[in-house]
């Protein structure tokens, strides 16, 4: 059913860090969303492999770290309800995804009403837009937004590849591309750049 304006979820996911668990999402969708299925969504946000959500605690910092991939991806859904499973820092970081998205959501519903028409992807790799094609830990959504989430545990600090452009970080710095920026993603932070303009202005 590619080039169906259906809602395609990714295989059910185990609770890790690797490139079976949380570090698989971001590759699956930009790849779910080049072959025709642009409505992607992450599986379920801690991890939907329910044999595996069974077995023990829930780890926190992941949960957290999923919801903010999933915030700005086509859908949500969440394995277990985050206040039954998450301390106040934890909750109050997915609170502060589910905030983005919903800034964001006139730009995501907009981007998912023309991929209905075009299936165009509403999440895309950097080369589809000029940047690198061997990225696979940052995405743009849409032609002109560039998020770069956390996907590696106890991780405070992360490099970003920003294309050709002058860009906008969430906190404010501004850019010039092509270049790489490291920047703090403290736990409740999900790196995102706006571009500016295409190119730089000259000095």
């Amino acid at each position: 059913m590619g080039g169906q304006p259906l809602g395609q979820r990714l295989q059910d996911k185990p609770p890790r860090w690797d490139k079976e668990g949380l570090a698989s999402l971001i590759p699956e969708m930009l790849a779910q969303g080049m072959i025709g299925h642009p409505f992607t969504c992450p599986d379920m946000i801690g991890g939907g492999e329910i044999q595996a959500m069974r077995r023990g605690q829930v780890d926190q910092e992941f949960f957290a770290r999923y919801a903010q991939i999933a915030a700005l991806s086509p859908m949500m859904q969440f394995s277990v309800s985050p206040s039954r499973v998450l301390d106040a820092e934890h909750l109050s970081a997915v609170q502060v995804a589910l905030a983005v998205r919903e800034q964001l959501l006139p730009t995501i519903l907009e981007l998912v009403r023309s991929a209905a028409t075009t299936g165009e992807p509403v999440v895309r790799p950097l080369s589809y837009h000029g940047g690198a094609d061997d990225v696979t830990d940052q995405f743009f959504l849409g032609p002109d937004i560039i998020v770069a989430p956390v996907v590696e545990r106890e991780a405070t600090s992360r490099t970003v590849l920003l294309p050709e452009g002058r860009w906008k970080a969430d906190d404010g710095a501004v850019f010039c591309g092509p270049t790489t920026v490291d920047v703090d993603c403290g736990l409740a932070r999900i790196p995102r750049f706006l571009r500016l303009s295409a190119a730089c202005a000259s000095e």
